[in-house]
């Protein structure tokens, strides 16, 4: 898994109140932001947060495109976007739940005894079984 990523956009301009952001390798997903808000600070969450998902799906990332191999439009602009995913990982904030479970005694005294975190064990059991890479 990448630290940093570097992928083109384009942004559309052709409509007077907002702005289109396309991720053309992508499968030309799109958001649109308010003309006025920070496009390229929201094409980077955007950014972020498709690769996210695809890395929740242990999809792999699509290649960067050649910049000569993209076409845009009239009133439309290619640009590349880098983001930096440990940042971006920190801003989606995971939701705990709260779960109650039985453990036999014996196990309950030996993992106390050892310092043993239960919640840190289980998340990590949890995602091995499940085959969760993150």
């Amino acid at each position: 898994m990448d630290q940093n990523y570097t992928y083109p956009i384009i942004l559309d301009f052709s409509d007077d109140e907002i702005i289109d952001i396309i991720l053309p390798d992508f499968g030309n997903v799109m958001t649109c932001v308010s003309k006025g808000e920070d496009y390229i600070t929201a094409a980077q969450d955007f950014l972020s947060l498709t690769i996210l998902d695809l890395e929740n799906e242990n999809k792999e990332l699509p290649k960067r495109s050649e910049i000569e191999k993209l076409k845009i439009k009239r009133k439309q602009q290619m640009v590349y976007i880098n983001i930096w995913m440990p940042y971006h990982r920190s801003k989606v904030k995971e939701v705990f739940v709260k779960k109650t479970l039985t453990v036999p005694a014996w196990l309950d005294v030996l993992a106390k005894n050892n310092n043993i975190n239960f919640s840190s064990i289980l998340v990590k059991a949890l995602k091995k079984e499940l085959d969760i890479k993150k």
